[in-house]
């Protein structure tokens, strides 16, 4: 014999049908798409360093393209990741 505990019918248990699940469709492809432009960012803009780098040391003149990602783009791509943590850990703080 197996004994039950008693559960008001008011309770609710994570992950039980009766709760209502956030719809994280909409929120989840604005995310995805912030993580995947700070990271494609950042790695852009560190390769554009290497290419500042490597011209200095060619004695080149570098485009100046390749100071602004150096200088804006590796900050803003840390940034925009950053916001990315964030926001999840409220999200799933929410939930």
């Amino acid at each position: 014999m197996s004994v039950r505990p008693i559960v008001s019918p008011d309770a609710r248990v994570h992950g039980s049908p009766t709760t209502a699940a956030p719809s994280t469709t909409e929120t989840s492809l604005w995310l995805r798409a912030l993580l995947i432009v700070g990271a494609t960012l950042t790695a852009v803009s560190f390769a554009a360093t290497v290419l500042l780098l490597v011209s200095y040391f060619l004695d080149v003149t570098a485009w100046p393209l390749f100071y602004w990602f150096g200088l804006y783009g590796l900050p803003l791509g840390f940034v925009l990741m950053l916001t990315y943590v964030v926001a999840k850990a409220v999200l799933r703080r929410r939930a």
